[in-house]
């Protein structure tokens, strides 16, 4: 743990300790990880088990004691399979120290700690447990079950999916462009398109991957998880608010995802498409000649 936040650990296990509702508190994430561990950037995530969620939910009173707040988010998701919310509170305080607080509810321990229990593989530390060494045996059961999933290689049917998602995503862009309409253009390339590019790129790490690699949600290490010969290529792959660089951009990840598309396939052994491609750069030529 970065040295950063090691009187926010002690601060946070005294609060722990005068407040009767909580059960327990758990630090996550990067800051205890194995792999990939934080440092002074990296923000400090905390689960918190308690008796009445809705008590540390509903007010921000009991955060003072860590710092004073800068800005704060919530981020609520519902779990419709087990009917339980998931509970985080978010917090930038004005020394540039980032908390990030998931409040649940002690009653549903055995959810919550199975459900998390890919992060806590990754390394979790229980810095208040209010019973008699109650929570880490628990944890350590749910790592016992936990089972190493090989790398997600995509089925032919996924990969080419993907892959017209993206292409049409970028013909969509170019019309944009040719309609003057910038800031839709550049959203497109930057958010629906980059999202499928890195549907293709993880395809990519896991065709030619060895071994499970745990870390990779939402990109995070990919620049350590690629080859280096394609990591050169991300940096095309962003467009400017600009009609020349959108363009630029356009054909750049046309090029970038033909290469993914063609090493998945011959690494795989599916069947390659190369028309798809070749059509798309046809109809950018319509649009804004060669």
């Amino acid at each position: 743990m970065h040295p950063k936040y090691s009187a926010t650990v002690k601060n946070i296990r005294l609060w722990a300790q005068q407040e009767k509702s909580v059960h327990c508190v758990l630090i996550l994430g990067s800051q205890v990880r194995k792999d990939f561990e934080g440092d002074e950037w990296s923000d400090l995530d905390v689960l918190l088990l308690v008796d009445n969620p809705d008590v540390f939910r509903q007010t921000n009173i009991w955060l003072a004691f860590f710092g004073e707040i800068l800005c704060e988010i919530v981020e609520e998701v519902y779990l419709d399979w087990i009917k339980l919310t998931w509970y985080t509170k978010r917090i930038l305080l004005t020394d540039n120290r980032a908390i990030d607080f998931s409040i649940m509810p002690y009653e549903r321990i055995q959810d919550v700690l199975s459900l998390n229990a890919e992060i806590h593989a990754n390394g979790y530390q229980v810095i208040y447990d209010a019973g008699p060494d109650w929570v880490a045996p628990k944890i350590e059961a749910t790592l016992a079950a936990l089972k190493e999933n090989a790398p997600k290689v995509p089925t032919e049917d996924e990969l080419w999916r993907t892959v017209q998602n993206l292409l049409f995503q970028l013909i969509f862009a170019g019309k944009k462009l040719k309609r003057k309409e910038l800031w839709v253009a550049v959203s497109c390339i930057n958010q629906p398109v980059s999202h499928q590019l890195l549907a293709l790129i993880e395809f990519h790490t896991a065709s030619f991957a060895g071994a499970p690699q745990r870390i990779c949600y939402e990109g995070r290490f990919l620049e350590r998880r690629m080859a280096p010969p394609l990591t050169e290529k991300l940096a095309g792959c962003f467009a400017k608010y600009d009609t020349q660089d959108a363009i630029r951009t356009i054909h750049h990840l046309l090029d970038f995802s033909y290469c993914l598309a063609q090493d998945i396939c011959e690494k795989n052994g599916y069947a390659f498409k190369p028309y798809l491609f070749d059509r798309i750069r046809e109809l950018y030529s319509d649009m804004f000649g060669a």
